[in-house]
């Protein structure tokens, strides 16, 4: 008896169907062995424990802890990709309320501990700048450029520069001082370095920079 496709297709599966809340416990288990133990202490076998299944399940879903580590942060990205208000004011304003979202500052934290691993790991090194840095730079890049054509920009402004400001002192804060780089390090950072470099004239910040939360 021949077997047709169609036969194939009406087979049950066999073995135990993927549980997509097991994704969930794994990359959240990820995340706070990330925060309060850093990269190089992070473990498949220590991801499994926290999370509570077994080391098999993990490897079936990340070949490797960098793989694993970059899909954890990846559910911490700002999203920022629909960020148009018709105005840089606007449009900087989102970026700096996204920047400080809870989830970004959870983000900063974790960047920080894989920080040191990213010279020793090409691999690691390699997701990280084509996941995270390019595609942020080139959004914000994309904000600016936008602001350039409804003439907010002069066209001698360094655009791509002027781009990676804020995420790079954000995370520079963090990585440097261990100090959280809340809504008024962000509000600091725009008012005196972005809108100079952008062309603009600083802003005063009222705030101080002692907040511990964004």
């Amino acid at each position: 008896m021949t077997t047709t496709g169609a036969d194939l297709a009406e087979e049950p599966r066999r073995g135990r169907p993927r549980d997509p809340s097991r994704d969930g416990a794994i990359i959240q288990a990820a995340i706070d062995i990330l925060v309060r133990d850093g990269y190089d202490r992070l473990s498949m076998e220590g991801v499994a424990a926290a999370a509570g299944v077994g080391k098999a399940t993990v490897y079936r879903r990340w070949s490797s802890k960098a793989e694993l580590v970059i899909d954890a942060m990846a559910t911490l990205k700002p999203a920022i990709d629909s960020i148009d208000t018709g105005s840089l004011d606007g449009d900087i304003e989102l970026l700096v309320a996204a920047s400080c979202s809870p989830s970004s500052q959870l983000l900063l934290q974790v960047m920080v501990s894989v920080c040191s691993a990213l010279p020793r790991e090409p691999d690691l090194l390699e997701a990280f700048r084509t996941r995270f840095t390019e595609p942020r730079i080139a959004r914000i890049t994309a904000i600016l450029e936008r602001a350039r054509r409804r003439d907010e920009l002069g066209p001698d402004v360094d655009v791509a520069m002027a781009a990676s400001l804020v995420p790079s002192l954000m995370l520079q804060r963090v990585l440097m001082t261990g100090q959280p780089a809340g809504r008024a390090y962000a509000e600091q950072v725009v008012g005196s370095v972005l809108l100079p470099v952008l062309g603009r004239p600083p802003r005063p910040v009222s705030t101080t920079d002692t907040e511990t939360t964004p």
